[in-house]
């Protein structure tokens, strides 16, 4: 079997097993629950403040239930099944440590892929129901939330390799926070409301790692200040800082990043002593 073939078929065994998790069920689910509590929520509303309600909401779970499902996917690609046996299991069948990882991953980002799509239809149904349409500006924060969750699955799943699952998961959600106060630092020093000798620092942050990806409609509800706790309005000295939308180039720079933490996760994996 080949590399490109085991990755395959790898990462649909590691799909199957992980949409059955218990856990994966029941957070998927509770985003559900929470969305339709958005919906009866923005029932309650007209206008702009129906369309904001179920957005706020929505953007809740995506990024509280994105980060519990990116960073518990991540943590466990590597740390328990090594010390249980089972990625020993999956390298004796011929196949190389760095597929078998390749693979892992491949299957946790598309169970990742799988839980957000499950909301972002969800959110779709709901603002039809409440009459607003198709929501196209909140279907597209749902792709963004797939992009920032995959940081932070990577991350996790480059520290499972060394470190145990809770730590993998913590270091994950940190690095999260960062790359995000990375670009409300860098719209910050672009508005002038930080002292100049920062500026320089937060701009070379800023362009070596990761970018937090901002969509429209989170730049809008953050300008507004109706986002909720999910994306609360940025101060800064006292100053509001608007935060713009991503570019395409932060969008591509972070997937790149994404890739570059996968295969150094594969390539972790080779010093790693498996049972």
């Amino acid at each position: 079997m080949s590399a490109l073939a085991a990755v395959g078929v790898i990462g649909n065994a590691e799909f199957r097993a992980l949409v059955r998790r218990r856990w994966f069920i029941v957070t998927v689910a509770v985003g559900l629950v929470l969305i339709v509590v958005g919906t009866l929520v923005a029932f309650g509303d007209d206008g702009l403040l129906r369309s904001d309600a179920l957005r706020s909401w929505t953007l809740a779970v995506e990024v509280i239930g994105g980060l519990v499902i990116g960073a518990s996917l991540g943590s466990s690609a590597a740390n328990r099944d090594a010390d249980g046996g089972w990625v020993g299991i999956q390298v004796a069948t011929g196949v190389g440590r760095s597929p078998v990882m390749i693979g892992r991953i491949v299957g946790r980002v598309i169970a990742l892929v799988a839980a957000f799509s499950v909301w972002i239809v969800a959110a779709a149904i709901c603002s039809l129901i409440i009459g607003n349409g198709i929501d196209g500006p909140l279907v597209v924060t749902g792709l963004a939330g797939i992009e920032n969750m995959l940081v932070v699955l990577t991350v996790a799943a480059l520290c499972s390799v060394a470190i145990g699952p809770v730590s993998a998961g913590v270091t994950a959600g940190i690095v999260y926070i960062f790359v995000q106060a990375m670009v409300n630092l860098s719209s910050a020093a672009e508005a002038d409301v930080i002292g100049t000798s920062w500026t320089g620092l937060v701009r070379t942050l800023y362009f070596i790692f990761p970018r937090g990806i901002i969509s429209p409609m989170v730049a809008d509800l953050q300008a507004r200040d109706v986002a909720g706790l999910a994306a609360p309005r940025v101060e800064v000295n006292g100053n509001i800082v608007f935060i713009q939308p991503s570019s395409w180039a932060s969008v591509i720079w972070t997937l790149g990043w994404c890739v570059l933490l996968a295969f150094a996760a594969a390539g972790a994996i080779r010093k790693r002593a498996l049972s």
